[in-house]
Order: C-alpha cells, then structure tokens, then sequence
C-alpha cells in the first residue's frame, strides 16, 4: 500500500514537473504566481549539474542539493521499509528547515535580483496582474 502511494505520488510529481516547465519554464509555485525565488529554487538544477559532475556549479547554484537529496532519499526509504520510524526524522527536518532559511535569506541579500536562480521572474501571475491594473487604470 505505502509503495502504491510512493509511485503516484512519483508519477503525479513526474506530471507536474513537466506541465509546470512547459507552460510557465520553471516549477516553481514562488516563481509561477509571485515570480519570486523560495528557499528551494535552484535545487533542481543544482541536481542536474551535479548529476553531470559539475560539482562546484551545482554547490553555486543551490549550496545545499547534497543534504536536502540525502535527507530525502532516506525519508523516502524510512516511510517504504519502517514506516513507524518516520517520527524520529522531524528534528533533523526541522533542523534542515532551519538550514534551508538560514541560506536562503543569505541569497536573498548576496545574489537577489542579479543571480541565477535567485532572479525575478517578471512574467509572473501576480506581475501580470499588477500590470493588467495598472494598463486599465
């Protein structure tokens, strides 16, 4: 039962991963509706670019790939073999949480809005919004 959830839960992210790049070019919710960065941006192509080998460019591009992919590859494999074990991985989720904000504040102030991935995407929902207002006023 638990892996019949994991592999919708795999081919529902799989849809969402490339309908939301086809429509929009990115993924992420932040970017699609804010056009804003969030705290994740960046892993995806981090992963990509340390899955070719080019370490240092995945380090660039989001600094913490190596620790989010671990701590998600084992809470995967802790709710699939022991599930009744999953409580015992909230305070290193916390913790990586806290990690999570701690760099992405850093980002926002060292490489927002002039730095990939930590731009503005000025083709946003809410951008469009903002600008559809300001024509019909």
């Amino acid at each position: 039962m638990i892996l019949k959830k994991t592999i919708i839960g795999v081919v529902a992210f799989c849809v969402y991963y490339f309908a939301a790049n086809a429509i929009f070019g990115t993924i992420s919710p932040s970017m699609i509706f804010l056009g804003l960065p969030c705290p994740a941006c960046g892993l995806t192509r981090a992963g990509i670019l340390f899955a070719t080998g080019n370490f240092a460019q995945s380090f660039q591009m989001h600094p913490l790939f190596v620790p989010v992919i671990v701590f998600v590859s084992i809470a995967v494999l802790v709710k699939i073999f022991k599930p009744e074990k999953m409580k015992a991985l909230q305070i290193p989720a916390i913790f990586l949480l806290f990690i999570l904000l701690a760099v992405y504040a850093y980002r926002m102030v060292t490489m927002f809005p002039h730095y990939q991935p930590m731009v503005i995407n000025s083709n946003s929902m809410l951008f469009n919004i903002i600008n559809f207002l300001r024509e019909s006023i």
